[in-house]
C-alpha cells in the first residue's frame, strides 16, 4: 500500500512540472502548417506553423527585393494573439501581433512585413 501510494505521488508531481505555465502554448487548430499570402500582396509571403516545434517559418519574395527566411519561436499569447521571437541576432525582443481565423483556410495577422504600412491586415490561405 505504500508502494503504491508513493507512486501516485510521483506520476502526480511528474504531470504537474510538465503543465508548467512557463512553457509555451502548444499551436492547434488553424494555426498549423502551409499558407500563402492572399492580401495585400499575392504570393509574396509563405508562413509555415510547425506545431511539433512551435516554430514559424517566414519566406517571402518579391520583384526587387533578394528572397527572405526567417525562422521564429512562436507563443500563443491569449486569444487572437500571438508571441513571435526572432532566432534572427538582430532581432532581440518578442513581438505580439493579432491574428483572427476567418475559417479553416484563411486567418488574418497584423503587419509582419517591415515594409507595408503599420496597420497593414494580411491575409493567409493555406496551400
Amino acid at each position: 500500500m505504500k508502494k503504491a501510494f508513493i507512486v501516485l505521488l510521483a506520476v502526480c508531481g511528474m504531470l504537474s512540472c510538465s503543465n508548467s505555465d512557463s512553457e509555451p502554448t502548444i499551436l492547434n487548430g488553424i494555426l498549423t502548417g502551409e499558407f500563402i499570402e492572399v492580401t495585400p500582396i499575392s504570393n509574396r509571403t509563405t508562413l509555415i506553423f510547425s506545431a511539433n516545434s512551435n516554430q514559424l517559418q517566414e519566406k517571402r519574395t518579391s520583384d526587387g527585393e533578394n528572397p527572405i527566411s526567417r525562422t521564429f519561436s512562436i507563443q500563443l499569447v491569449d486569444d487572437g494573439m500571438i508571441e513571435l521571437s526572432s532566432n534572427e541576432a538582430d532581432e532581440m525582443s518578442p513581438k505580439v501581433f493579432h491574428y483572427q481565423i476567418i475559417d479553416d483556410n484563411i486567418f488574418e495577422i497584423g503587419n509582419i512585413n517591415h515594409n507595408d504600412n503599420e496597420d497593414t491586415i494580411m491575409t493567409f490561405k493555406r496551400i
